[in-house]
């Protein structure tokens, strides 16, 4: 299955639609205010996904001890092998626990995000490559998913493509929710208000998460119709924005022109009286 996870709204509130084989089936929502506290307390601040008959899914839980009690000691894997940050509890629809995000370090370049749910251990590794970053989902020893992010984003609307093996179909909303705490963690803009605002990046990962990523994945498990879908809108979007780019670079120029013409005017003025 293919889901795609699209922000809608990025002012003042940062809003996101899901849609499960082009099937609108999820509502979320993240903190948009940029708090400045100590000990990172603003992930108190809940993320929360719903269905479409605004019925709760998902909600993120930071429990604020947890964490700093974790994190207190820099580079705890030296010794004991392993460090956990970034921990979220996943609570549902009936106030229970259900999952858990966390990031594990292992190493100087080794580290990962786990999702724990149900009987599931996922392990999801962050690589970039050029103008997409991608999400590497690992069950055991087996690739099952990969979220993928177009790094070439307007007016900080972010969107994603979940492609996910159909045999994990039961990991489709918390695979969705994940993606919605992804762009809560990475992209978030808090507190930023934006008006035909412009980015692209090319970032390329060069850690021991790359050993993990198959570009050949996604083509040999979906198909090329939804493949090809994807990459035209994503080349769509750039080239879009490098065409504005290059109006904004010839309007630099010929204002410079301008300026330097009336400046050699002046001199010149100056210089023969």
């Amino acid at each position: 299955m293919i889901i795609k996870v699209e922000q809608t709204q990025a002012n003042f509130k940062n809003k996101f639609q899901v849609l499960v084989n082009d099937t609108l089936k999820y509502f979320a929502g993240t903190p948009w205010m940029n708090l400045q506290v100590p000990f990172h307390a603003e992930r108190i601040q809940q993320c929360v996904m719903t269905r479409t008959d605004e019925s709760i899914c998902y909600v993120t839980s930071y429990d604020l001890l947890d964490n700093i009690s974790n994190t207190a000691i820099p580079m705890k894997w030296v010794v004991t092998g392993e460090q956990k940050s970034l921990i979220f509890d996943i609570i549902d629809e009936n106030g229970k626990s259900c999952a858990m995000f966390y990031k594990l370090t292992n190493g100087l370049w080794d580290s990962k995000y786990v999702i724990a749910y149900a009987d599931y251990q996922l392990y999801c590794y962050d690589v970039s490559v050029g103008s997409t970053r991608h999400i590497v989902i690992y069950e055991n020893d087996m690739q099952i998913a990969e979220i993928v992010k177009p790094l070439a984003v307007m007016d900080n609307l972010d969107f994603y493509y979940v492609f996910l093996l159909d045999a994990y179909y039961d990991l489709e909303s918390i695979l969705a929710f994940f993606t919605v705490f992804f762009d809560h963690l990475h992209y978030g803009n808090r507190g930023e208000v934006t008006a035909k605002k412009k980015e692209i990046q090319f970032r390329y990962s060069y850690d021991k998460n790359r050993k993990f990523y198959d570009e050949n994945w996604i083509h040999n498990h979906f198909g090329t119709k939804e493949i090809e879908q994807m990459k035209e809108q994503i080349a769509q979007l750039q080239n879009h924005m490098n065409i504005q780019a290059k109006h904004i670079v010839l309007f630099i120029v010929l204002v410079w022109i301008v300026v330097l013409v009336a400046v050699g005017s002046i001199l010149a003025a100056v210089y023969f009286g």
